[in-house]
């Protein structure tokens, strides 16, 4: 009984292990890898995708590296980019989904770089 317990988890680490990006529970959102998730509010979700809300994250890194290795796993998970730009410390994207939108502001100070990400349905 123990052994079937431990096989979906085994199964799950390895699949980490491949280097995928990691996403965010149950939904279609990726998470930033190495980066600590502070905040998620107004959470919504619907067959593997989220609705509406807003994850906040903050870890290390350059900003630009960091923000262009987002958008293009995000694009990986179906995502289109509608714009995006970078200048200084912030860096900002709109990226759109099936009837969804998913506003990206990035921003770096003393080193840390904290990620807004915040989705809703397109109007």
């Amino acid at each position: 009984m123990g052994v079937l317990r431990l096989a979906p988890v085994v199964l799950g680490l390895g699949l980490a292990a491949c280097g995928g990006a990691p996403i965010y529970p149950d939904t279609d959102v990726v998470e930033l890898k190495g980066f600590e998730l502070k905040n998620a509010t107004g959470v919504q979700k619907d067959r593997g995708t989220m609705q509406a809300g807003t994850l906040e994250y903050a870890g290390p890194g350059d900003l630009v590296s960091v923000f262009r290795a987002y958008v293009s796993s995000m694009k990986d998970h179906g995502w289109q980019s509608r714009s995006e730009e970078v200048a200084g410390d912030k860096a900002v994207a709109t990226l759109g989904k099936e009837v969804r939108t998913c506003s990206l502001q990035f921003t770096q100070s003393q080193g840390t770089i904290r990620a807004v990400i915040k989705v809703t349905p397109a109007k």
